[in-house]
């Protein structure tokens, strides 16, 4: 906002009528309280100015201005278009007009406005700045960053038009050229919270995590009352996986709005991680009383409760999850696992398979009904289906490979089975239960001595694997199955 120049102000009583001058304790009286921050008392005192000299141009800029602070907007707009109509040739005239404007989201005639200003006034840097808002509040991007850029060539030091061309190429999805601009802005503005806040957004969005939750520490010191501060503090040290200087910011977040669901979630989350199971029921009880069915909520609920052993009440929320949101595959995992715990094989079976459709990505289902289909149902070519699916996601999963070998081996396939641990060797050679395992083949191929050799690396690797022992000292091969994974 541009407020009207020294020199307009000192010439006030020689274009105000005599009458006018009479109240100048008025035009004081409106100036002091605008400068005290004191809106609605100097909407008061440059009423009676206007009142008094109504062809005043600098009378209807200080009402406009005054009302514009107080929220008054459409007030506002009346009052400085009647401080453009007295007086065309004001630049400042026209820039607090477009402000008003801008403000009741004109941004069009806003526009027009300001470069009525800058025709007026060509190095009128707060006119390109806020011509620089109007384009960038209309989605034109381009225009904006063209405005902001000039600003900044007439005035480099001005932080807010550095910031706000970070947020113009922030959104033309220019992160770099954003990242530099709000640091510039908080170099030259290092207190500002706001300008801390959107520069730990771009850091985190451009995978700065570091860089990111130092700016939003810093935000928090620049503004302690900001709750988004505080928030994305939480969020980033949560990221970094520090759960209980996370947990202390969200608690302060908490401390400033008791209700918003996104402190309460995250708060609970770092609960969960710092095991603080009773604080982490209550943060998210408290969450789903403003969002009922949030998937992740209810969720994480009952992970919480899965973790105090309270099954029922895990199962109970972790329905809820699921019917709110089919496809969230961590709801279905966690309800498996409840299943599992309440001796609801079947169920949990069911929530498996749910989870691998929705989830192909994830290796966990194909994990958990693998061991289901090898050791529960005995099904191997379901087991071996699944472990050749996890091994697709996990290429390196060594349990995947000596189980795969043990179906072989249960079939009768030896060759098979002695190429598949000895795969897993190659993954890893120090991998006790995959040598024991391969020993067992070997032995059952007739190849006594290449046995030995492996169960003695089984127990160099683990000295503790008595099944590994046993077959050592075994005098006649093929008399036990190998060890499973």
């Amino acid at each position: 906002m541009h407020l009207p120049s020294a020199r307009t102000i000192a010439g006030l009583c020689l274009v105000l009528t005599v009458a006018a001058c009479a109240r100048a304790d008025d035009y004081q009286e409106g100036v002091a309280a605008f400068k005290a921050n004191a809106y609605p008392a100097a909407v008061a005192a440059f009423e009676k100015v206007t009142a008094s000299a109504p062809d005043s141009s600098t009378g209807w800029s200080w009402l406009g201005l005054s009302q514009l602070q107080a929220g008054l907007v459409r007030e506002a707009v009346t009052s400085l278009s009647r401080a453009v109509e007295l007086d065309p040739g004001s630049a400042d005239a026209h820039n607090n007009l477009g402000n008003a404007l801008l403000a009741q989201g004109d941004h069009a005639a806003a526009a027009v406005h300001y470069r009525k200003a800058l025709a007026i006034a060509p190095d009128m840097t707060d006119a390109r700045y806020n011509l620089g808002n109007a384009r960038l509040a209309a989605g034109d991007l381009a225009g904006a960053i063209a405005e902001y850029r000039a600003a900044i060539a007439a005035d480099p030091k001005h932080a807010a038009t550095h910031h706000n061309l970070g947020v113009a190429l922030q959104r033309s999805e220019d992160l770099a050229g954003a990242l530099a601009e709000y640091r510039e802005a908080v170099r030259l503005a290092p207190r500002s919270g706001k300008f801390q806040l959107d520069l730990g957004l771009a850091a985190r969005a451009a995978g700065r995590l570091q860089e990111a939750e130092s700016a939003f520490e810093t935000a928090t010191q620049a503004d302690p009352s900001s709750l988004a501060a505080h928030l994305n503090l939480g969020q980033a040290r949560l990221a970094a996986g520090e759960a209980e200087s996370a947990a202390a910011s969200l608690r302060r977040a908490a401390e400033i709005q008791p209700r918003d669901f996104a402190v309460l979630y995250n708060l609970g989350l770092a609960l969960l991680r710092l095991q603080k199971y009773d604080e982490a029921v209550s943060a998210y009880e408290q969450a789903l009383k403003i969002k009922s069915l949030d998937p992740r909520a209810l969720s994480n609920l009952g992970a919480a409760y899965l973790a105090q052993d309270q099954v029922d009440d895990a199962v109970a929320v972790l329905q809820l999850a699921v019917r709110a949101a089919p496809s969230f595959a961590l709801a279905r995992q966690n309800l498996a696992v409840a299943y599992t715990r309440q001796g609801e094989t079947e169920k949990a079976v069911e929530q498996w398979q749910r989870m691998a459709r929705v989830a192909p990505g994830s290796p966990a289902p194909h994990e958990a009904l693998a061991d289901y289909y090898l050791l529960r149902a005995q099904d191997y070519e379901a087991a071996e289906r699944h472990y050749l699916e996890l091994l697709k996601l996990r290429p390196d999963h060594l349990g995947a490979l000596n189980n795969i070998g043990l179906i072989h081996y249960r079939r009768g396939e030896l060759e098979l089975a002695a190429l598949v641990f000895g795969r897993a060797l190659e993954l890893n050679p120090s991998y006790p239960l995959a040598h024991n395992n391969l020993g067992i083949v070997l032995e059952a191929q007739g190849k006594r001595q290449e046995a030995v050799r492996h169960y003695r690396l089984a127990l160099a690797a683990d000295p503790g694997y008595n099944d590994a022992r046993d077959n050592l000292q075994r005098l006649e091969p093929g008399e036990s199955g190998p060890a499973r994974g």
